[in-house]
């Protein structure tokens, strides 16, 4: 596990929020992907937003979320970091976004696959595990649903659109702190688990 402070540097801003004063802190595990991939998923988001009538996402804040864990004291960044750490990291894989799909009861648009892809379901399942493993309440993986937020607030909800691919290679995933800075959500990467292979 290698930790990142720099980590937003890399998602396009110029150096990380500050950290707040406090012991609760907002965590997520994510696949990120790299700036080419945010800003091609972003193309698609701003070609849609006007048939939408949606808020299109920030292309820096652009991830995949494999396990939400909400509001945590920040001492139990270690147990969360230990559940990481014996998640059998797999071989680098891809992923092929294709789709442009819509969730009606939290206007939401997003991307996603069109076919499941087995190394993705086994990573998430594996975190699932080792975070209940270590104490934390997860959902099952039977509620895994891979997708990247493109549009909220969606105003006009649309049957699924394909699009052009955007294949991402996958080689790690991350913990991610959200910090509200300004009215608006900023991501700290805290730690990053790179895959073998």
């Amino acid at each position: 596990m290698k930790h990142l402070t720099e980590s937003l540097t890399r998602a396009g801003t110029e150096r990380p929020a500050p950290i707040k004063n406090t012991d609760t802190i907002r965590v997520f595990f994510a696949l990120w992907p790299e700036p080419a991939i945010q800003r091609s998923l972003h193309a698609i988001a701003k070609e849609y937003q006007a048939k939408c009538n949606a808020r299109v996402m920030r292309t820096d804040t652009l991830h995949l979320t494999l396990q939400f864990i909400g509001n945590i004291k920040r001492s139990q960044l270690p147990k969360l970091i230990t559940a990481a750490d014996k998640v059998s990291a797999p071989p680098p894989f891809r992923l092929e976004l294709n789709m442009l799909a819509f969730w009606k009861h939290n206007r939401i648009g997003y991307a996603t696959l069109a076919a499941s892809e087995p190394a993705l379901e086994t990573l998430a399942a594996t975190l699932q595990h080792a975070l209940a493993d270590e104490g934390f309440a997860v959902a099952d993986g039977a509620g895994f649903s891979p997708h990247v937020t493109l549009l909220r607030n969606v105003g006009h909800i649309l049957t699924p659109q394909n699009f052009t691919p955007v294949t991402w290679q996958v080689n790690a995933f991350v913990l991610v702190e959200s910090v509200m800075a300004e009215q608006k959500a900023e991501y700290r990467i805290l730690g990053e688990w790179p895959f073998t292979g």
